[in-house]
């Protein structure tokens, strides 16, 4: 048996939806601007996501080998000018796409480094070890330190892409200043 207190008024009851014209106004709102949002959300993404398809990670390998490379120089007058190393460095391709590295250069007062193997394609996740022709011009090239790498990539659609990493070469300072005062020519 049900209690029914008479001192309250009786309970409101809600008016049906058709009578909420500005309740459905403000849903329809809410639900075209979360469209909107949504889809300029997915958008960016998508651009974002075409752009970053290249990844690149360049270390200087620091193998039993990675010193083992050839080392040259040009000598004028009794001093040497120029020394050149061949260094061994690993490209990880960190992107979600195989690519094919095309070019690896780096070009800065003093200093350039060329990549001398052609590789074939390079999965995602996969790394392989390259050979860099490394050229210091001894007065003002040293110390050797980050350089920034510009790698000529061909994606599997056959685009070509340019990604740009950081190699740390610190390492090879001292066979480099070894070159320049020429103990290993």
């Amino acid at each position: 048996m049900g209690v029914i207190d008479l001192d309250l008024p009786p309970a409101a009851r809600p008016l049906p939806v058709r009578r909420r014209p500005r309740v459905m106004l403000a849903v329809a709102g809410v639900l075209a601007a979360g469209m909107v949002l949504g889809g300029a959300g997915v958008w960016a993404w998508s651009a974002h996501h075409q752009r970053a398809e290249v990844a690149v990670v360049l270390l200087a390998d620091a193998g039993p080998q990675a010193n083992d490379g050839g080392v040259g120089g040009t000598v004028l007058h009794g001093r040497v000018t120029d020394a050149s190393l061949t260094r061994r460095v690993v490209l990880v391709n960190a992107g979600p796409l195989p690519i094919d590295v095309r070019a690896l250069e780096a070009d800065r007062p003093g200093l350039t480094l060329h990549g001398t193997d052609q590789r074939s394609w390079i999965r995602p996740g996969e790394s392989v070890p390259v050979d860099a022709d490394v050229r210091i011009v001894c007065r003002r090239g040293l110390p050797i330190k980050k350089l920034p790498v510009r790698l000529t990539v061909r994606t599997a659609d056959n685009r070509e892409r340019t990604a740009v990493t950081t190699l740390d070469a610190g390492q090879w300072n001292e066979p480099a200043r070894v070159a320049c005062a020429g103990a290993l020519l």
